[in-house]
């Protein structure tokens, strides 16, 4: 997911920077500071960027370009909401930057593409599951966890793909056989360590996870 220094054009690269930015400024200004200082879970959303930003630096690197990695943006959503989901992103993609594992110069390209898109695909489908589903843990667990996890992976796949495509980096069959292709085999990782930090804390940490309330799943 993480795309070549020179593979979009300057302009794609300062339009995203300015989305990114502005994504950012309104994530800083709406974030639940207050909350998260109250609750003691400060250290919590620390260690999680620490964490966040070791996933994402065990790259599976096939060919120029061509490069897959675990998110955990669906736990981060779950456990701190969505503005802070972003904030904890952007600081793992600020270890990945400093790591040599991602462009600087893609910071916006990368900021749109592996933290905005995969924190409103994870919102949308807790959204989602709330409204057309029963307020149950295993719906929580599963569907928000689970499938919110995968599906948050798949999408900057799916986009990064077309990108790649579009700009020539890559030709198509290359990237269907070597990127594509390996789609089926990163989702399930990644649904499973999100299902599973997020039902281990539901249950032992409760407290921990914003987007799960007792009263609403077991009552």
């Amino acid at each position: 997911m993480s795309l070549p220094a020179d593979s979009l054009p300057l302009w794609v690269q300062l339009i995203s920077l300015l989305i990114f930015a502005a994504v950012l400024g309104c994530a800083v200004r709406t974030a639940g500071w207050r909350v998260l200082k109250s609750n003691g879970l400060v250290p919590v959303w620390l260690a999680a960027i620490a964490l966040v930003g070791f996933l994402w630096n065990m790259q599976i690197g096939i060919r120029d370009g061509l490069v897959l990695h675990l998110l955990g943006t669906a736990s981060l959503v779950l456990i701190f909401g969505p503005a802070l989901a972003v904030l904890a992103s952007s600081g793992a993609l600020s270890i990945s930057i400093a790591a040599g594992n991602s462009a600087l110069m893609l910071v916006g390209v990368h900021g749109l593409l592996l933290i905005v898109l995969p924190v409103w695909v994870a919102y949308a489908v807790h959204r989602q599951l709330r409204r057309w589903l029963p307020l149950n843990p295993f719906v929580f667990f599963l569907g928000s966890g689970f499938l919110g996890g995968m599906l948050a992976l798949a999408a900057p796949i799916l986009v990064s793909a077309t990108l790649l495509w579009g700009f020539g980096v890559q030709p198509g069959w290359v990237i269907w056989k070597d990127y594509l292709t390996l789609l089926p085999l990163m989702l399930f990782p990644e649904g499973f360590v999100n299902g599973a930090v997020i039902t281990a804390l539901a249950v032992w940490q409760p407290h921990w996870v914003r987007t799960f309330n007792d009263a609403d799943y077991l009552h």
